[in-house]
């Protein structure tokens, strides 16, 4: 019986050492699987288990806070769930929304829309926080970082072509980040370094479809649509 259990053991460890050779091999984070299948986030055998937090949002929520277009929001805006996971050193950031994401993300509504996503923002440190926050909110959110998908329909300012980009927006300006889009969920990871390697941080996730190009955003020119969670902060890792 023990000669039994030590086989299973030697097996067993075969397959985890193949496993991470294979991973190895195809390479990490999100830049080398933009054609590829998107593994899940599983711990390995014998690692440490990620740290994940997340939050859901009702379908179907989503609206624009005054009536400026003349059609609803997109679907592919609308935050139906959103987490955050650190994995040896990288927080994978994951927001689902209400629709499967088009190649064009432009809604064509009128007037014309020249950039809209779905965004993370980060608080780190209460102290310094404010370089960011979301616009349309009753409550208020500040954030050190923000993190997300946005898709640029014309000029948005910042050096973006047309298309969907990921980016991290941080004290030290905006940095374009690989960005993979899988049927309703957008995809995106940093290092915990670029973040300043915290151990624990407040989040929100805010949707926006505004009509300027980002430095010329307002409290009436960005229109975030849609919050998650709807009230005050989530937790990472959740407490």
């Amino acid at each position: 019986a023990m000669n039994n259990q030590f086989d299973e053991l030697a097996k067993g460890l075969a397959k985890s050492v193949t496993r991470r050779a294979a991973l190895k091999k195809c390479g990490a984070g999100l830049a080398g699987m933009a054609l590829a299948v998107v593994l899940p986030l599983k711990p390995m055998a014998g690692g440490p288990s990620p740290m994940t937090a997340s939050v859901t949002d009702p379908p179907g929520d989503a609206i624009f806070p005054y009536d400026l277009y003349d059609g609803p929001v997109p679907p592919w805006i609308d935050i139906v769930r959103g987490s955050v996971t650190l994995t040896r050193g990288v927080f994978r950031f994951e927001i689902q929304v209400g629709a499967d994401i088009p190649a064009n993300g432009d809604p064509g509504l009128t007037p014309a829309v020249n950039h809209l996503g779905s965004t993370f923002g980060i608080q780190t440190d209460r102290k310094p926080a404010g370089h960011f926050k979301f616009f349309g909110q009753h409550g208020s959110y500040y954030f050190n970082f923000l993190v997300g998908a946005l898709y640029v329909a014309q000029d948005a300012g910042v050096g973006l072509g047309v298309g969907w980009h990921g980016f991290l927006q941080g004290p030290n300006g905006i940095t374009e980040i690989p960005l993979v889009i899988r049927g309703d969920t957008f995809m995106f990871e940093v290092n915990a370094s670029s973040l300043g390697d915290p151990a624990s941080f407040q989040w929100a996730i805010g949707s926006e479809c505004d009509p300027v190009p980002i430095p010329e955003e307002s409290n009436r020119t960005i229109l975030v649509v849609d919050y998650a969670p709807d009230n005050g902060y989530a937790t990472w890792p959740r407490q």
